[in-house]
C-alpha cells in the first residue's frame, strides 16, 4: 500500500435485503449495567459481536425516521448463531446479544454509507472494530439509502447527510442503556464514497457555496429528473454551511467523492483541523482518486493518503459476497484478478483500528 503524509454505488444500489429482522433496540436484552470502577483500558482481547437495529425519530425536523445498525462487542449464548447478512459471507455477527458486560466506557464511530447505498454493506468494518472493542453506529441515511432512495435526498439535500450523523450521535449520547457505554471524548467518523465525503464535511472540511449551488442546479435543470421531484428541490447552500461537529475527534474516508463536484475547493479543505486518513484503490474509476481522495488529501492540513496500488476498485470496500451476490452483482462483487478483498479488508480494518487509536487516545491493556 502507498501512504502519504501531506503533514499539514451499482451494488449499493442494487441491493435491496440486508437487515430484515434484526430486532428494534430495546431494553430487555442489554440487562447488566457497567461497573462504575471497571477497567479505562479496552481489553487486548478479540471479542465476539452483536449488533441490533436502532429507530427514532428526529424531533426537529418534520418528524423523519432515523435508523442506524448498532455493532458492539458481545456476550452471546454459546448456543448462538451468527446472523446471515444478505449476499454476504465471512461474517460472524449475532442479532441482539447481549453487550460484553465489562462495564468500559468505549470509543464510538460514526459510519456512512455510500449514495443509495445502506449500513449492511459496511458491516465487515464495523466487525471489525467492535471485535476490538469499539462501538460502531452505522446510518440508514433518509431517502437516501438502498430500501428508500430518492433524488431529493441523494443529489439535492447532501447537507442531511452530517445532520443525520450528528442526530445519531446526540441520540445514542442520550440513550440510557448505551449512553453510559460510550465515552464522549472518544467519538470518530467513518464513511465510504458520498459517506466518504460526508465524514471530511462533519469534520470541518466546508463547501464553497457558489459552487454547491452550481451542483444543485445542475440537477434541477435535469429534464430526466420527474418534475415533482425538481419542483422540491431547492437552489440553496445556506443548509450545507457549518456542518462541523465538534464531538468528531478524527474522519476516516473511504474513497470519498465527488469532492470536487459537490463543491469543495482548496479553501474549504484547509478548513479541517481535526485528522484525516483518507484510503482508495488506484483503480476506481467511480471516484476517481486524482479528483477526489489525493485532491482532499493535499489540502487537509492533517491528512495521510493511502493508495491501494493495482486494479482495487470502487467496490473493495463493501461485504464480500456469497454466491448469490457473485450470480446477480458481478459487477460489484468480482474483483480484478490478484486482487484478494479478504485480506485488503484486514488491511483497511487494521488501518482503521491504528488510526482511531493513535487519534482518539484509546489505550489498550498489554497482549499477555
Amino acid at each position: 500500500m502507498r501512504s502519504t503524509n501531506f503533514g499539514r454505488d451499482a451494488f449499493r444500489r442494487c441491493l435491496a435485503c440486508a437487515v430484515t429482522g434484526v430486532g428494534i433496540l430495546c431494553g430487555s436484552f442489554l440487562s447488566r449495567e457497567p461497573d462504575a470502577h471497571a477497567q479505562a483500558m479496552l481489553p487486548a482481547a478479540v471479542n465476539p459481536v452483536g449488533m441490533t437495529q436502532v429507530e427514532f425519530i428526529d424531533p426537529v425536523d418534520g418528524g423523519r425516521p432515523l435508523d442506524y445498525l448498532l455493532i458492539y462487542p458481545a456476550a452471546p449464548e454459546s448456543t448462538a448463531k451468527p446472523y446471515k447478512i444478505f449476499l454476504a459471507t465471512n461474517l460472524q455477527l449475532y442479532k441482539d446479544a447481549p453487550i460484553l458486560g465489562d462495564g468500559i466506557k468505549r470509543p464510538l464511530i460514526m459510519f456512512s454509507h455510500g449514495a443509495g447505498g445502506n449500513a449492511s454493506i459496511y458491516v465487515w468494518f464495523g466487525e471489525y472494530l467492535a471485535s476490538h472493542g469499539y462501538l460502531v453506529a452505522m446510518a440508514y441515511h433518509y431517502r437516501a439509502n438502498t430500501f428508500d432512495s430518492s433524488a431529493l435526498y441523494v443529489r439535492n439535500r447532501l447537507w442531511q447527510r452530517p445532520r443525520d450523523i450528528s442526530l445519531d450521535i446526540s441520540h445514542l449520547l442520550e440513550d440510557k442503556i448505551w449512553g453510559a457505554r460510550i465515552n464522549p471524548d472518544q467519538i470518530g467518523v467513518a464513511g465510504h464514497s458520498q459517506g466518504g465525503f460526508t465524514s471530511l464535511w462533519l469534520g470541518g472540511a466546508e463547501i464553497n457555496p457558489d459552487l454547491f449551488v452550481q451542483y444543485q442546479r445542475i440537477w434541477k435543470d435535469n429534464l430526466m429528473v420527474p418534475a415533482y421531484l425538481r419542483e422540491q428541490m431547492s437552489i440553496d447552500a445556506e443548509p450545507a454551511r457549518n456542518l462541523r461537529d465538534a464531538r468528531v475527534k478524527a474522519a476516516f474516508a473511504m474513497a470519498p467523492g465527488d469532492i470536487q463536484g459537490f463543491g469543495m475547493d482548496e479553501a474549504g479543505l484547509r478548513k479541517m483541523s481535526i485528522p484525516a486518513y483518507i484510503i482508495v484503490g488506484a483503480g476506481d474509476t467511480t471516484t476517481p482518486p486524482k479528483d477526489n481522495a489525493e485532491f482532499a488529501a493535499k489540502f487537509i492540513p492533517h491528512a495521510q493518503l493511502d493508495v491501494i496500488p493495482g486494479p482495487v476498485n470502487h467496490e473493495i470496500f463493501d461485504n464480500e459476497c456469497d454466491q448469490l451476490g457473485k450470480d446477480n452483482y458481478p459487477e460489484a462483487c468480482a474483483d480484478a484478478p490478484g486482487v484478494d478483498r479478504a485480506k485488503l479488508h484486514e488491511y483497511i480494518g487494521k488501518a482503521a483500528l491504528e488510526f482511531f487509536d493513535a487519534n482518539l487516545g484509546v489505550r489498550r491493556q498489554p497482549v499477555n
